[in-house]
């Protein structure tokens, strides 16, 4: 085995061995302070090994797929719902600081957690199992090495990039909108994320009409029955 692919693989043995540790101490010690470490490793940890696979390792491993009839768009699904389940733990997390029914949301986080370790296991088996293979078969050593270190180029600005989405349906009604015109400010002129939702934001649209009129842009990605996905793109202003 190339001594990159064996890195590969070792670092997704590390993943999922902290993973477990994490979950193990949070099921121990149900506190604020174990699920914030948790977040920071997933956050510090686990989004850059996602977007530095996205950046290096998977336009690499395209075109190899792409001679045996397959593609990596089911890979990059999994990490959106990596990224989905971090923002819900966020959410989760800040509503521990704030109420008093912490039993109720404790198993929430459970269950976040329950299912973000199945597909975690299931996503690094599955490039394990096909890509790596590929890539090791088929790329010389030196490309091996450099799809290796462009992953470990990926700071915090690229995560934020590439992690462009916000998914409303697990926070409070009430902290619904207010987040959601946090984000849009945030951006620069061009730029955009996508909102997540479990109805048609449609109220929102109008209200983004009357509070930033002109300086947005409004794109159906999906329409239910069951999630929405709308692209909100802040318009770059004119002259």
């Amino acid at each position: 085995m190339s001594q990159a692919i064996e890195a590969i693989r070792k670092h997704h043995r590390k993943i999922l061995e902290t993973f477990q540790g994490h979950l193990q101490t949070l099921r121990r010690r149900p506190e604020s302070e174990s699920l914030g470490a948790l977040l920071h490793f997933l956050k510090t940890e686990l989004l850059p090994h996602a977007v530095g696979e996205e950046r290096a390792l998977y336009p690499a491993v395209e075109g190899l797929l792409k001679a045996w009839g397959q593609a990596t768009a089911t890979m990059i699904v999994d990490h959106e719902f990596i990224r989905r389940s971090i923002q819900a733990l966020e959410a989760l997390a800040e509503r521990l600081r704030t109420t008093s029914d912490v039993a109720a949301l404790w198993g929430e986080v459970e269950t976040q957690l329950l299912q973000l370790s199945a597909v975690l296991r299931l996503h690094l088996e599955k490039e394990e199992r096909v890509y790596l293979p590929l890539v090791e078969r088929h790329l010389s050593e030196s490309v091996q090495r450099s799809i290796l270190d462009r992953m470990h180029e990926v700071g915090p600005a690229d995560v934020e990039a590439a992690g462009s989405v916000l998914d409303v349906r697990y926070m409070p009604p009430p902290e619904r909108h207010p987040r959601i015109f946090e984000t849009f400010d945030r951006l620069a002129p061009g730029a955009s994320f996508i909102l997540v939702n479990d109805h048609d934001p449609k109220p929102l649209y109008y209200e983004f009409l009357h509070e930033r009129t002109g300086q947005f842009a409004w794109e159906y990605l999906e329409s239910g029955p069951q999630v929405w996905r709308v692209r909100i793109t802040k318009v770059a202003p004119q002259g």
